[in-house]
């Protein structure tokens, strides 16, 4: 009997070579998306499964097994891997002034780090500065033994690399990113990266009022910011209140550094953007 559920997939007719390829995974509360992208910066796999990661850590190795064999994957041999997991629990420090034995210390200034929790450093090149997030030791183990050599990063590093690129001196740039219930959020001011956080929400106008909040404690002006839109699909009444209030909505462009081919043309790549940007 199976312990998951093979929920989407799409594969370009060429065969996976994982040993040049890059497998991005995504974690969410029933389960993962994931995406490989081959040494051509070339989207060769996108897909999801429905699957229990709560159980003992052999449960979790033995389910992520499994759902990798069922498309013909074998997850160890990939070049690069990196799992995305889902946590509003994480700090940037400027890298000039990190200590890497100090990693507690900073998460406990904007969250509780609790005994049972592994805190994980990123350095991001792109800014200079250090990432630092706490989760579950228990909800991940599985994943760390089966993938040992995977770099575990938290939303916010991806979506700040992200806005790094796409932000310019000439125009203050805000990325929303919604998945579950929630959002997570960076801004630029122009080129500089300035802050980004996650919050939960009930309808349209609690979205909107904590971007207007946000904006209005930076001093940013809604029709001087770029807000750029992704992850799961949007209400339209949610469409609707931002496009109100700020001047500049549009969707991100997740796809912008890789090539998509022809087999994906009817996806909606915003709901992949933290496995494939």
């Amino acid at each position: 009997m199976n312990t998951f559920k093979l929920e989407s997939f799409i594969q370009t007719e060429q065969q996976i070579v994982t040993n040049e390829s890059n497998l991005s995974i995504c974690l969410k509360a029933d389960g993962f998306i994931f995406a490989v992208i081959d040494s051509r910066f070339r989207l060769n796999a996108i897909g999801e499964f429905i699957v229990d990661l709560s159980g003992s850590i052999t449960q979790v190795m033995t389910n992520v097994k499994a759902c990798f064999s069922s498309i013909g994957v074998h997850i160890f041999n990939f070049k690069k891997t990196r799992i995305v997991c889902p946590t509003d629990r994480n700090v940037w420090i400027p890298y000039k002034l990190y200590d890497n034995t100090k990693n507690k210390e900073y998460l406990k200034t904007v969250t509780p780090v609790h005994s049972s929790d592994t805190v994980i450093s990123n350095v991001c090149d792109k800014l200079d500065a250090v990432n630092i997030f706490a989760y579950s030791l228990q909800q991940y183990s599985g994943l760390k033994i089966v993938m040992p050599k995977a770099q575990f990063v938290c939303p916010s590093f991806v979506e700040v690399e992200y806005a790094f690129d796409a932000s310019s001196l000439m125009q203050n740039t805000l990325v929303l990113n919604k998945r579950a219930g929630s959002c997570d959020f960076v801004i630029f001011k122009g080129s500089s990266f300035t802050i980004s956080n996650s919050f939960t929400y009930q309808t349209p106008e609690d979205l909107v009022y904590f971007i207007l909040y946000t904006l209005q404690q930076l001093e940013i002006n809604t029709s001087e910011v770029n807000l750029m839109i992704t992850g799961d699909e949007y209400e339209q009444s949610e469409l609707n209140i931002l496009r109100r209030y700020i001047k500049n909505v549009s969707y991100a462009n997740p796809s912008e550094n890789i090539i998509v081919p022809n087999e994906f043309g009817d996806l909606d790549l915003q709901k992949y953007f933290l496995v494939i940007a």
